[in-house]
């Protein structure tokens, strides 16, 4: 306590708390007081139709495991991970390793990436579906003329809309990959594959064996952060289909802003909330145990 005291006595570290104090100030304000209010109001019974903070303990929580609408919201939220994640990897590490190779309009190349992801979601979502209207759209249209009588219903089909919008996001969200990765590869020595190369090592080796395991950190963090982007799915999903047909693509975000805003059952949408965030910090610690096996720093 002393040092610290200290500290503060100089004006550099006056000056540089001066500097910080912004960011607390925002930080306390937009995440941990509505963090600390939405667990506050997950054990009252709240609502703008009845204001009353009357105390009911985890009965918000256990209503959850009975709403049938609710848990199907999760499990879709991460039947949509399931494709959002890999996809949006595995496709930004090939464009990554295609956009770090010289070809002519390379530079056009890097700055055409950024389109969509600078776009407007509303846009974005008119546009799609656009394209992708089962009956006029310009997709089912060339799928009929190479002779598919049945194409897909893509945004409004029970069984197609969910990975359609998946994919969608992925299109969208590829280019912050795509430079993230595209960092990590120009930081890799190229000692380390002209040394394979000399040991014989074709190009796929090369990239298993040196490539991989370089960029391995930067993957993590990728695969943290579209985790965490995957769940905060709800401009997508509502301009796109609004959890439709039917609940075929009701995300749990899309839920909770309902069960809010819609419904009024504030302290009900805010335990969904928190067992959201629960879910998403047990993926986490998990991935940062797991990272020591495959992780190389």
């Amino acid at each position: 306590m002393r040092s610290l005291r200290a500290m503060l006595r100089t004006d550099e570290a006056r000056a540089g708390l001066l500097f910080v104090l912004p960011f607390f100030i925002g930080f306390l304000t937009f995440n941990i007081f509505p963090l600390i209010y939405a667990i506050f109001i997950s054990f009252v019974d709240y609502n703008t139709l009845k204001p009353s903070f009357n105390f009911i303990g985890f009965d918000n929580f256990v209503r959850i495991f009975h709403d049938h609408i609710a848990l199907s919201a999760y499990v879709k939220s991460f039947i949509y991970t399931l494709v959002y994640v890999p996809g949006v990897i595995i496709l930004s590490f090939l464009l990554a390793s295609l956009l770090n190779r010289k070809f002519y309009f390379r530079p056009v190349s890097r700055t055409m990436i950024l389109v969509p992801y600078v776009a407007n979601v509303i846009a974005i979502a008119m546009v799609w579906s656009i394209i992708l209207d089962p009956y006029d759209g310009p997709v089912n249209a060339l799928l009929n003329l190479v002779g598919i009588d049945n194409p897909p219903l893509w945004l409004g089909g029970v069984s197609t809309s969910l990975p359609t919008i998946a994919l969608i996001n992925v299109w969208q969200n590829i280019a912050f990959q795509t430079i993230v990765f595209l960092a990590a590869l120009q930081g890799v020595p190229k000692d380390l594959y002209e040394a394979a190369e000399l040991d014989g090592a074709g190009r796929w080796r090369r990239i298993k064996h040196v490539t991989i395991p370089m960029v391995s950190p930067t993957t993590f963090f990728l695969i943290i952060t579209s985790i965490i982007n995957s769940f905060q799915n709800y401009a997508s999903v509502r301009s796109l289909t609004n959890g439709g047909p039917g609940v075929s693509s009701r995300v749990i975000s899309l839920n909770i802003y309902e069960e809010a805003f819609t419904y009024n059952r504030y302290s009900y949408a805010a335990a969904q909330a928190i067992i959201l965030f629960v879910i998403i910090l047990i993926i986490t610690i998990i991935q940062w145990k797991g990272q020591k096996k495959w992780v190389h720093y």
